[in-house]
């Protein structure tokens, strides 16, 4: 049994409540927000969802899209401003809430969560070592936009924070700086990767040492 904010899912029972109130979902529609949830934080491809629930099927775009609106009207999470379910035009959907666990004890899969990225209203978690950041791969921490390559920025969180370009088309920047080579990172920087704005936030107040003014080059 899991618990994000005031949702509870039991994939065992085949259960939701929010707010206390039990919730009742058609088969397919729990079953998809039960693979939105495994996925968590990721971004769940729309091939990927089919695959998952109609694995000898044929069915339309309006059939996905009526599963997410049911799940939405019954947890009542609003889809112009998420708390649950985010849209990836184009691409997919991603259950975006943390767990009550993963947020009192950040850790998630023997990697500890070091710091966020802020995207709008979301938290991506950065983990220990590295955390590549693009669209489309399974390995990579979802940029929803066309803007962003497959495989465009690496942030390396070790001893201290730093960002890496991997050859992007449209460019890493902290602020107004282009990256070129590694840069250390300080809380509250400003990174954009082509046209997506986010703020590095760490998990915990970094020492002196780690929250230098940004932009300062590896080796210098």
């Amino acid at each position: 049994m899991m618990n994000f904010r005031d949702l509870t899912f039991d994939a065992t029972a085949r259960r939701v409540w929010r707010g206390g109130r039990e919730i009742r979902l058609t088969r397919k529609a729990f079953d998809l927000l039960a693979f939105l949830i495994e996925r968590r934080p990721g971004a769940v491809p729309k091939s990927d969802i089919r695959a998952r629930l109609w694995p000898d099927t044929f069915v339309s775009e309006i059939t996905l899209q009526s599963l997410v609106s049911e799940i939405r009207r019954a947890i009542s999470d609003d889809a112009n401003q998420p708390a649950f379910i985010r849209t990836l035009h184009g691409f997919g959907y991603a259950f975006i809430c943390l767990d009550h666990d993963a947020a009192e004890h950040p850790q998630t899969g023997g990697r500890r969560i070091r710091g966020w990225l802020i995207l709008d209203r979301d938290r991506l978690p950065l983990f220990d070592g590295d955390n590549l950041l693009g669209r489309g791969d399974a390995d990579v921490t979802e940029l929803p936009s066309t803007t962003v390559s497959r495989r465009h920025a690496r942030i390396r969180l070790e001893q201290d924070p730093w960002l890496e370009d991997l050859g992007s088309k449209n460019g890493t920047f902290i602020g107004e700086r282009r990256v070129s080579d590694p840069v250390r990172l300080a809380d509250g920087d400003q990174v954009r990767l082509g046209s997506v704005l986010l703020t590095f936030r760490m998990a915990a107040p970094s020492d002196a040492t780690s929250t230098q003014s940004t932009s300062e080059i590896a080796g210098s």
